[in-house]
């Protein structure tokens, strides 16, 4: 999954439903808005939210406004325990329905869905182990829409992944890695070469995940080598190995950046080099990934021009222009190796470097 500032995975399928939630209200259609409360007025009934997009909205609650907590687990939101406003505390998660509004930053809300801080803490951290020990990431490499499958590949193994009516999908955006930034998506949208993490149990030989939750997006997996490093402003100018062209590189605090020391990197090159006996690198043996994990971070600042990167990277609506989720130096000796090893290692690695709850 991704790492930084944003909901966990069980909070976001938890509030797919609040669609239709909103399509319910009196009045008929409505929209929504979700962030996280960051002031209660007292004497004017409304709320300051911070947008999952980082604006600051203004809520007005009038006296018909529904407000709601929804507890952890709970995944319909007419099951939540009707509160009053005052109930409502700075750094809870919220999601605001109402009228669409004419300005975005000022909504009048017929309904607030309010999820306590505490509830989210505790979510994140269930969530976060319950991804280590039943979650698969991979790389799409197979759609059946007839049979209703999906081939992954994770390092050196594949597995099908077989959904059901009550899988919950959610998507990336093409140019952001934050789950504040995916959105409701479904089976049909999934493509050959998206990023795909699957929670779900695995058949006995791991070649089958029954899916309880797909999330999917498209990323790059590019092995380039950097030509200029702006650590000031957190920007990388790179040149794709396969495409010969230039490429901009934006990082943040949402990227994770490692060094491979060199005997691992010559270890690794050695598995992929011509003839060699395929060995497990990704969920399965979790050899590769978990080293990567307990990797210490790089600092943007240590990479140097003629530098070999391998990076995972947004697909980016601009031209020659992405945001690293993951990046990893010190791979010369892997890409001399084989023209293989960028995908099988980034596919395997954890997007996020094994943050999955979040």
């Amino acid at each position: 999954m991704i790492t930084g500032n944003r909901t966990g995975s069980a909070i976001a399928c938890a509030l797919l439903t609040i669609a239709a939630f909103a399509q319910a209200q009196p009045g008929g259609s409505r929209s929504q808005i979700s962030g996280t409360v960051t002031k209660v007025g007292a004497s004017v009934p409304h709320l300051l939210l911070k947008s999952d997009q980082g604006a600051d909205v203004s809520v007005t609650i009038t006296d018909r406004t529904v407000i709601r907590r929804i507890p952890p687990g709970e995944t319909d939101p007419k099951k939540g325990v009707p509160i009053k406003l005052p109930d409502v505390a700075a750094g809870d998660r919220a999601v605001i329905v109402g009228p669409s509004p004419a300005d975005p930053q000022t909504w009048i809300a017929t309904a607030v869905l309010v999820m306590a801080r505490s509830d989210v803490a505790s979510i994140h951290q269930r969530d976060q182990e319950v991804w280590k020990t039943r979650g698969t990431n991979g790389i799409v490499i197979a759609v059946d829409e007839a049979a209703g499958t999906v081939s992954i590949r994770g390092g050196q193994q594949t597995h099908t992944v077989r959904p059901s009516e009550k899988t919950a999908y959610l998507r990336y955006s093409l140019d952001s890695p934050r789950f504040a930034d995916a959105r409701p998506s479904t089976f049909s949208e999934i493509r050959i070469g998206d990023q795909m993490s699957v929670l779900g149990n695995k058949s006995e030989d791991g070649a089958t995940i029954q899916a309880e939750r797909v999330v999917s997006g498209s990323f790059r997996q590019i092995a380039a080598t950097t030509t200029a490093v702006n650590a000031q402003i957190g920007e990388l100018l790179v040149k794709d190995v396969a495409t010969k062209k230039p490429l901009t590189m934006q990082v943040d605090s949402d990227s994770t950046m490692k060094k491979l020391p060199g005997p691992a990197a010559r270890n690794l090159a050695r598995r992929y080099a011509p003839g060699a006996q395929p060995r497990g690198a990704g969920n399965g043996s979790g050899d590769i990934s978990q080293m990567l994990d307990n990797l210490p971070a790089m600092p943007l600042s240590e990479l140097k021009p003629g530098d070999a990167i391998m990076a995972s990277t947004t697909q980016g609506s601009t031209p020659g222009r992405v945001t690293a989720i993951m990046l990893l130096a010190g791979v010369e000796p892997l890409l001399t190796a084989s023209s293989k090893a960028t995908q099988d290692i980034l596919s395997g690695w954890t997007i996020g470097g094994g943050d999955t709850s979040q």
